[in-house]
Formats: structure tokens, C-alpha cells, sequence
């Protein structure tokens, strides 16, 4: 029976391996944030702005995911607010648009952020209405911005910055209904833009927007959910929608998006019931959401999404690091040239333990039960699955 069961174990662990694996990451040290901007500039990522509940903030945060470490940055010079965009360009970050509440200000700034040197840097306002919650992203070194909304006016035009000339031009508008609070992506040298809401109306509607045609088609909706504050990322030029709120439902699924067949791949769904209205940016091959909210309460978490971690069982195979003994009572045992960051994750994804080591780690406080253990040395991960018997 012990066998049977670690069998049924391993092959459920290569199921979850085969959607993708969510990891919880320690706390943002900015604390409990929604609403943010972020972008990712040469391996780090940058979260930007947003809303804690009483007061907006200015604040930036990197990101550096080799050490799982923050270091905050200068604060953007255009003043505190919620529900910015942004998106890069090279070795350059931009931040604009957005809403103070409390002074009842929306914006159309554009700031744009030089890493180098930890500055910031005005360029031209986009040639519109002030707004928030508006979506953004770049392709082919060209930045694009469109919906958002304010004063309960909904928008649906659509712009391109160019940072050579530091100049907007409008582009044809986003052909669905005019809203907020959608999510975007670029994949395959398109841009896609989904999802939000205007007027009480949720949605799930898709739009790919090619900019060499400048023309707009419409794509597969995504699944049967119609949500509003969403997350989205691309890994490995693929995009990825998921989370959000209807009215009062939360959804904690995630998809792939398929441009080949035009359809949306189930993978693994965020391992805690709800998450909404934080944000997302990816760094190499992984994506990290960062704060939001749950049903009520404000977050400070961190997650990574890894989608690569393994898509069928040769590639999980072929990146095991082998451990011993297995199933294990105790102590695991590995073989390491030094001192290895490592996380023990159960089914769900969610981190039990963590911490260094040289080779053996300490397993008897952990429950009978399968786990997943996770090592990385100097940016390469491996893997191992082992189950915990006593």
C-alpha cells in the first residue's frame, strides 16, 4: 500500500509539474499594497505606486529574483497614485496615467525610469483625457496604452509612444466596449487586450492588435468567467490571463493563451482561493505577482509562477536532482557543492519550509505526504519530488 501510494503521489505531482508551479515568496517589504504598476528591466522587476487602503504612495521597489531580496528606489517625481500602467523598453522603465483618490486627481504623465542610475525623467503626457486603470505594453520598442477610465467616463482609444522621438500617435481604437480595469499582454509581436468593465458590465472578450497593419481582431474569449482586475504576463513570448472578480464571485484560475489554435490552455490555478487587483511582472522564465487583494483584506504577498519547471515527464525527469532516501522518515539527503537555497512546497504550491543548505535537510516536522522540493544555485533550479512516510 505505501507504494501504491507514493506512485499515485508521483504521478499527481507530475500533473501539477505539467500546468506549472506556483511558489510563495517572502513578503513585499513595502507592505500591504493594491493597484500598482510594475515593469522588469535586465533580470529584476519594479513595482511601482498604488493604494493600501487609507493613502496612495509614490514608491518604487526592485525586485532581484537570484536572491529574493527588495531594495527600494527613488519614488516617482509625478506624485502618489493607484491604478498606473506602465511598461518597458530596453534598459528603460515608464510609468503613467493613474488616479489620486484622495485629492481626486487623475493623470495623463508620462515618467520614465533609468535604473542605471536610479533617476527619473518627464517625457511627453499622453495626448488625452487624464484616467487610471487603463492597459499597457511594448512590442518592437514601441509602447502602447489604451482604455482606462475616469469621472465615469469609459475610454476605448488606443496610442503608441515612441521613446526615440518621445512622441504619441493615436492608433486605431480598441474595437470592444469601451472600460477599465482589463489586462494586457504582448506575444508573437501582437498585442492582446481583454477582460474589465464599464457601467457595471464585466468581460471576457479578447482583441490581438497588430501594429504593422494597425487593425484589431477578435480572439477566443477567455473561459466563462467575466472579470475585472485580472492579472496577465508573458513567459516565453506566451501570454497568461487569470484571477480577477466578477461582481462579487473571485476567480483564482489561470490560462494559456494558444495563438496557434486560438484558445485558452488550462494550467496550474493560483493555489489560494481568491486574488485580484495586484500586479504582475516576469523576469527570465518566471512571473511574480505581487500584493492585491483576497476577498477583503489588502496583501503584501509574493508569488512566482514557473511554467517551465517541467511540461511532460521526460523534462520533469531530466531536471530531478536526485535525494535519498525516498520516501524519507527524517533527514533528505543530496549531493552539493556548497550552500544551496532551498523551498519545501506541498501539492498546492504553497512554501512550508525553507532556508540553505550544504546537502541534508531536516524533514520531521513536515506531515506524511508527498512534497515537492525546489533548489537553486546561482540562477539553476532542479527539482526534487519525495514523499514523507513514518
Amino acid at each position: 500500500m505505501r507504494h501504491t501510494t507514493l506512485v499515485l503521489a508521483l504521478f499527481r505531482l507530475v500533473d501539477l509539474f505539467g500546468q506549472g508551479i506556483w511558489t510563495q515568496l517572502d513578503d513585499h517589504p513595502g507592505g500591504e499594497r493594491y493597484a500598482q504598476a510594475a515593469f522588469s528591466i535586465d533580470g529584476k522587476g519594479y513595482v511601482c505606486t498604488g493604494f493600501n487602503g487609507s493613502n496612495n504612495t509614490d514608491a518604487l521597489w526592485e525586485y532581484e529574483p537570484t536572491t529574493d531580496q527588495w531594495t527600494q528606489k527613488a519614488p516617482l517625481p509625478g506624485g502618489a497614485r493607484q491604478y498606473a500602467s506602465a511598461f518597458s523598453i530596453g534598459d528603460t522603465g515608464y510609468v503613467l496615467c493613474g488616479w489620486d483618490n484622495v485629492n481626486d486627481i487623475d493623470y495623463n504623465d508620462l515618467w520614465a525610469y533609468y535604473p542605471q542610475s536610479d533617476t527619473w525623467q518627464q517625457k511627453a503626457s499622453l495626448p488625452a483625457n487624464p484616467r487610471n486603470s487603463g492597459v499597457a505594453f511594448s512590442i518592437g520598442g514601441i509602447g502602447y496604452y489604451g482604455t482606462g477610465a475616469a469621472n465615469a467616463i469609459w475610454y476605448n482609444d488606443f496610442w503608441a509612444y515612441d521613446p526615440t522621438t518621445d512622441t504619441w500617435t493615436q492608433r486605431a481604437n480598441f474595437p470592444g466596449n469601451a472600460r477599465r480595469q482589463a489586462v494586457g499582454f504582448a506575444s508573437g509581436g501582437l498585442g492582446y487586450i481583454g477582460t474589465g468593465e464599464s457601467s457595471g458590465v464585466r468581460y471576457r472578450d479578447f482583441y490581438a492588435y497588430d501594429p504593422l497593419t494597425n487593425t484589431w481582431e477578435q480572439r477566443a474569449n477567455l473561459g466563462t468567467n467575466n472579470r475585472r482586475t485580472a492579472f496577465a504576463f508573458t513567459i516565453s513570448d506566451q501570454g497568461y490571463v487569470g484571477g480577477g472578480v466578477d461582481f462579487v464571485e473571485n476567480w483564482n484560475d489561470f490560462n494559456r493563451y494558444d495563438a496557434a489554435s486560438n484558445s485558452w490552455v488550462p494550467v496550474a490555478s493560483f493555489p489560494l482561493p481568491v486574488r485580484r487587483n495586484g500586479v504582475s511582472f516576469t523576469v527570465a522564465d518566471s512571473a511574480y505577482i505581487v500584493g492585491g487583494n483576497g476577498q477583503s483584506p489588502i496583501l503584501d504577498e509574493v508569488w512566482r509562477f514557473s511554467p517551465d519547471v517541467s511540461t511532460a515527464i521526460t523534462a520533469l525527469q531530466d531536471q530531478m536532482r536526485p535525494i535519498h532516501p525516498n520516501p524519507v522518515a527524517d533527514q533528505l539527503r543530496f549531493s552539493s557543492a556548497g550552500q544551496e537555497a532551498y523551498r519545501i512546497m506541498g501539492l498546492d504550491g504553497k512554501v512550508l519550509a525553507r532556508g540553505r543548505s550544504a546537502g541534508f535537510i531536516d524533514v520531521h516536522d513536515l506531515a506524511p505526504g508527498a512534497y515537492v522540493l525546489v533548489l537553486d544555485d546561482n540562477g539553476s533550479r532542479s527539482i526534487a519530488r519525495f514523499v514523507v512516510t513514518r
